[in-house]
C-alpha cells in the first residue's frame, strides 16, 4: 500500500505547481512597438542627416481603449521634420514613417521613443542612432 499512495502524492503535487504558476502574474504589454530605420544602410550618422524611421505598432489587445493617435514620440538629438498618417497594415498592426534630421554633436546618440499609455499596459520602444564623424 505505501507504494501506491506515492504516484498520488508525486501527481498532487505537480497539480499544485502548475496551479500555483498559472496564477503568478506576468508583465506583458497591451501593444508591441517596434521602431527601425527605413533604409539602414549606414552604422553612424552626423549632425544634418536625414533618416526615415519607421513605426509599426501591433495591438494585441483588440478592444484598446486609445486609438492609435494616442501614441507619443519623443526625440533626443534630432528633430521630427514630419510623418505620414497611420496606415493599418493588417488587423490591428499599424504603420506611420516618420521623417528625422539628425542634430545631436559627434560621439553622441540620437534617441527616438514610441510610447502608448492605457489601463491595459500599453507599450514601449526605442531606437538609438550612433552620432559620428562625418
Amino acid at each position: 500500500m505505501k507504494h501506491t499512495k506515492i504516484p498520488h502524492i508525486l501527481a498532487t503535487l505537480i497539480f499544485a505547481g502548475i496551479i500555483m504558476f498559472s496564477l503568478t502574474p506576468a508583465t506583458v504589454s497591451a501593444c508591441e512597438i517596434e521602431v527601425t530605420v527605413q533604409e539602414a544602410s549606414d552604422n553612424s550618422y552626423t549632425a544634418g542627416d536625414t533618416v526615415i524611421l519607421k513605426v509599426a505598432v501591433f495591438l494585441t489587445h483588440r478592444n484598446c481603449p486609445e486609438g492609435i493617435d494616442a501614441t507619443q514620440f519623443t526625440a533626443q538629438g534630432m528633430e521630427v521634420l514630419g510623418a505620414t498618417q497611420w496606415t493599418e497594415v493588417s488587423h490591428n498592426r499599424f504603420e506611420r514613417l516618420v521623417k528625422v534630421r539628425i542634430t545631436a554633436d559627434e560621439g553622441d546618440e540620437a534617441i527616438f521613443e514610441t510610447q502608448r499609455t492605457c489601463s491595459k499596459e500599453g507599450g514601449y520602444d526605442s531606437l538609438t542612432l550612433p552620432v559620428g564623424t562625418a
